[in-house]
C-alpha cells in the first residue's frame, strides 16, 4: 500500500516536472545579424539570430512600411523594405509561452560613403531653393521652377520616416536665390529675387511653434546669390549679385540674441559661391566673380579675428552652384556647373590637414543649384536643375553617410 502510494505520487510529481518545463519561457534571442545601414527600398535583405534552447517558433516584427517575405518563424528572415527606419524585434516562443524581445535598430539612408535615393520632395520639381537642418529634421523652401513660378511654401524634412511635411509659408514674398541657415535652435531665411524685385527682408523660423518672426533688415541692401552659412551663434551673409548687376564685396554678420548687423573684413566678390562652417570656423568656395565665369579658390574665415585665409583649392574644375555641407569635422562640395558642363563629383575637405579627398560622385544626374544640409553623420542634396540657364528642375532627394 505505501509502495502503491509512492508510485502514485512519484507519477504526478513527473506530470508537474513536464508541465513546468513545457510552461518555461524561453531565453531571449541572442545578438541578430544583418544590416544596420542600407537605402531606403533595398529588398531581399536576411537578418537571423542563433537557434534558442527550448524554442520552437520565431516570432519576427519589422518597421512599418517593411514586408517579411519568407522566414517567419524561423531563425532567419528576408525583409522588403519600405522607406521607414525602426526596430526589428525577434522573441522565442515554446507551446505555451513567449521570451521578451531581442531587437536591432534600421536606419535608412547613412550608408557609409554612399549615396542613397530618399523619397522625392513632395511638393515637386524646384530649383534654386534654400535648405538648412534645426536638430534631427531638415528644411526646404522657396525656389522656382521651369514654368517660371516662385514659391513661398516651406517642408520639413524628417529622415528616420523619410517624410515630408508642410510647414508654415515662409511670410516674405515668393522668390529664389535667397540665403539661408540655421543657429542654434532657429532657421534664417532671406534676401533673394523673383524676377522683378530685389529682396533684402530677413526672417527667422521657430519649428517649436512653427512660426515665423520678421527680424532685422540685412543692411547690405537687397541683392541674390549670396552665400551664407552660421558659426556657433551668428549667422553670416556675403557678397551676390545686386539688382544693378554689381557683385558686392562685402561680409555681414548676424546677432540673433540683439537681432542686428555687423559689417565684417569681407574677402572676394561672388555669387553662386558654396559657403559653410566646420566647428568655429566658415568657408566659402567656387562661384563667379567679375573677372571669371567659374571659380575654384577655398578661403576660411575666423569670426574671433575677423580674418580670412586662403586654403587648398578646391581639386575638381572650377564652377558655381555647387552645393556644400559639413557633417563633424569634414567639409563637402558637390555637383555644381562650369558654363558648359554639369559635374556629379564629390570632394571632402579636411581643414586640420587643408587637404581634399575626392569620394564617390553622388548617384543622381548632374546639377546646379541643389539645396544641400546636414543632419547628424549624413549629408543631404536635392532639387536643383540640369543646365545653367534653366534646364530641367528636378524633385529627386538623395542622403550620403560619411
Amino acid at each position: 500500500m505505501f509502495f502503491e502510494k509512492r508510485i502514485y505520487i512519484s507519477f504526478f510529481l513527473v506530470l508537474f516536472l513536464i508541465a513546468c518545463k513545457k510552461d518555461k519561457i524561453p531565453p531571449i534571442p541572442g545578438l541578430i545579424s544583418g544590416a544596420k545601414n542600407l537605402c531606403p527600398g533595398e529588398t531581399g535583405v536576411i537578418y537571423s539570430i542563433a537557434p534558442v534552447d527550448g524554442a520552437n517558433y520565431y516570432l519576427w516584427t519589422v518597421p512599418e512600411d517593411c514586408k517579411i517575405t519568407s522566414g517567419q518563424g524561423t531563425t532567419s528572415i528576408v525583409i522588403d523594405f519600405g522607406k521607414n527606419s525602426g526596430l526589428i524585434y525577434v522573441k522565442s516562443c515554446n507551446d505555451k509561452e513567449v521570451s521578451p524581445p531581442s531587437y536591432i535598430e534600421i536606419t535608412q539612408g547613412g550608408v557609409s560613403n554612399t549615396w542613397c535615393r530618399e523619397i522625392n520632395f513632395k511638393p515637386g520639381t524646384r530649383t534654386n531653393a534654400i535648405g538648412f537642418s534645426i536638430g534631427s529634421k531638415g528644411y526646404v523652401g522657396t525656389g522656382t521652377d521651369m514654368t517660371n513660378n516662385r514659391y513661398n511654401d516651406f517642408w520639413e524634412f524628417d529622415p528616420a520616416l523619410n517624410q515630408w511635411t508642410q510647414k508654415t509659408d515662409f511670410p516674405g514674398a515668393a522668390r529664389f536665390d535667397a540665403v539661408g541657415f540655421s543657429i542654434n535652435n532657429k532657421g534664417y531665411v532671406g534676401l533673394g529675387y523673383n524676377t522683378v524685385d530685389y529682396y533684402d527682408d530677413f526672417w527667422e523660423y521657430d519649428p517649436v511653434q512653427n512660426q515665423w518672426l520678421q527680424k532685422a533688415v540685412f543692411p547690405g541692401g537687397k541683392r541674390e546669390f549670396a552665400f551664407g552659412f552660421s558659426i556657433l551663434n551668428k549667422g553670416y551673409i556675403g557678397s551676390g549679385r545686386k539688382e544693378d548687376f554689381t557683385f558686392p564685396q562685402d561680409f555681414w554678420e548676424y546677432n540673433p540674441q540683439t537681432d542686428q548687423w555687423t559689417e565684417k573684413s569681407a574677402v572676394v566678390s561672388r555669387q553662386g559661391a558654396v559657403g559653410f562652417s566646420i566647428g568655429n570656423k566658415g568657408y566659402l568656395g567656387l562661384g563667379s566673380s567679375p573677372s571669371s565665369f567659374a571659380q575654384k579658390d577655398f578661403w576660411e574665415y575666423d569670426p574671433e579675428l575677423d580674418i580670412w585665409t586662403a586654403k587648398t583649392n578646391f581639386p575638381g574644375a572650377a564652377r558655381y552652384a555647387a552645393s556644400g555641407f559639413s557633417i563633424g569635422t569634414k567639409g563637402y562640395i558637390v555637383a555644381g556647373f562650369d558654363g558648359n558642363i554639369n559635374y556629379k563629383d564629390f570632394y571632402e575637405y579636411d581643414p586640420e590637414s587643408n587637404t581634399w579627398q575626392q569620394k564617390n560622385d553622388f548617384t543622381g544626374e548632374a546639377r546646379g543649384y541643389a539645396v544641400g544640409f546636414s543632419i547628424g553623420n549624413n549629408g543631404y542634396i536635392g532639387l536643383g536643375n540640369l543646365g545653367n540657364n534653366g534646364g530641367v528642375s528636378l524633385n529627386d532627394f538623395w542622403v550620403y553617410g560619411q
